[in-house]
C-alpha cells in the first residue's frame, strides 16, 4: 500500500513538473511571440524598440511605442554586428548596458515598425550569437499591436544603464568570405541571397559597392516576401518549408545566408534555424558589402 502511494505521488509530482516546464516554455515563446502572448507577459519581459533607416525614427519611437520600451538605434546595432565582418563583443556589451540590460537571462522582446524591419532580426541574431538566453521577436510588431487596439505609450523612456557581460560568441553561427569561396562548388552547401531581385542581378546601382550581382551559385530568396505575409507577420512553418525546399534549400545541406550587411540574412537565419529547425545554418556577416568590394571574390550576374 505504501509502495503504491509512493508511485502515485511520484507520478503526480512528475505531472506537476511537466506542467511547470510547459508553462516556462510558453512564457518565453522563443523565437516568435504573438501580440496576445506579449499582452499576457508584459511584466516578464524587457521591451526593446529597434530603430529603422530613417532620420525621424527616434521621433517615431517617442511618439508611439509599447510602455517602458528601450530604444535601440539601428546605427549602434550595425556597429556591434559587424567590425570588419565579425561581431564586436565590447560594442555589444556597451549596447546592452545602454538598454538597461544587465543579465543574459533577462527576457528581451524585440519589436519596431515597419513590422518587417530586418534590423529586429539582426538584433535577435546578435544577442543569440553572444549567448543571451531568452530573446523573442514580436510577430507583427508594433503595427499589429496597434491595429488590435492594444495600449500605446508616448514620450521618452528613462533607462538606467547597467553593466553587461557577454559570452565569447558562437562561431558556428557565421561563415566568412574565404569559407564561402572554398565551398562554391560544394553540393552540400547552399548560399542564399536574401536581397531584392534587382540587387541580386546587379541592376540596382549601389554606389558604395563596386561589384554588381551576386555570389556565384547563390539562390535568390528575398527575405520579404519569402519569410513574411500580410502585415509583415511571418509565414506559417508549412509555407516557409515549401518555399525553401522548392528552391533547393533543404535541411540536409549547410545553408549560408547573406544580404548587404547582415540584417536581412538574419531574418532568413531565424526562419531556417529557429522556426524550421534546420541543423546547420550560418550568416555571412560581411555579406555583399565585403564580397562586392573585393576583387578577390568572383561575381555572377
Amino acid at each position: 500500500m505504501l509502495l503504491r502511494k509512493k508511485i502515485v505521488f511520484g507520478f503526480v509530482s512528475l505531472l506537476l513538473l511537466m506542467a511547470l516546464f510547459s508553462g516556462h516554455q510558453n512564457a518565453f515563446a522563443d523565437p516568435l511571440g504573438s501580440t496576445q502572448w506579449l499582452g499576457d507577459n508584459l511584466d516578464k519581459a524587457k521591451l526593446v524598440y529597434v530603430g529603422f533607416v530613417s532620420a525621424d525614427d527616434m521621433k517615431n519611437y517617442e511618439g508611439k511605442h509599447i510602455a517602458d520600451s528601450a530604444y535601440l538605434p539601428m546605427g549602434d546595432l550595425m556597429a556591434a554586428m559587424s567590425n570588419n565582418g565579425v561581431p564586436d563583443k565590447a560594442k555589444f556589451e556597451a549596447l546592452m548596458g545602454k538598454l538597461g540590460i544587465s543579465r543574459n537571462d533577462t527576457h528581451v522582446v524585440l519589436y519596431g515598425t515597419p513590422a518587417a524591419n530586418p534590423f529586429i532580426s539582426g538584433a535577435y541574431w546578435l544577442m543569440k550569437y553572444f549567448g543571451h538566453k531568452y530573446v523573442t521577436i514580436l510577430n507583427g510588431s508594433l503595427d499589429k499591436w496597434e491595429k488590435e487596439g492594444r495600449k500605446i505609450s508616448s514620450g521618452p523612456v528613462k533607462i538606467t544603464p547597467a553593466p553587461y557581460a557577454a559570452g565569447e560568441g558562437d562561431k558556428s553561427m557565421m561563415a566568412n568570405a574565404d569559407y564561402i569561396l572554398a565551398n562554391l562548388k560544394n553540393p552540400k552547401v547552399v548560399v542564399v541571397d536574401t536581397r531584392a531581385e534587382d540587387e541580386f542581378t546587379g541592376e540596382k546601382d549601389i554606389p558604395y559597392i563596386k561589384g554588381k550581382g551576386h555570389i556565384p551559385g547563390a539562390v535568390n530568396l528575398n527575405f520579404y516576401p519569402t519569410n513574411r505575409g500580410e502585415g509583415g507577420v511571418y509565414q506559417s512553418a508549412a509555407d516557409l518549408k515549401a518555399a525553401y525546399e522548392a528552391a533547393g534549400v533543404t535541411p540536409d545541406k549547410e545553408v549560408i545566408t547573406y544580404c548587404e550587411g547582415g540584417p536581412r540574412a538574419a531574418d532568413t537565419y531565424i526562419v531556417l534555424k529557429e522556426v524550421l529547425r534546420y541543423p546547420d545554418v550560418k550568416i555571412y556577416i560581411g555579406s555583399w558589402m565585403e564580397w562586392g568590394n573585393n576583387e578577390k571574390y568572383p561575381v555572377e550576374k
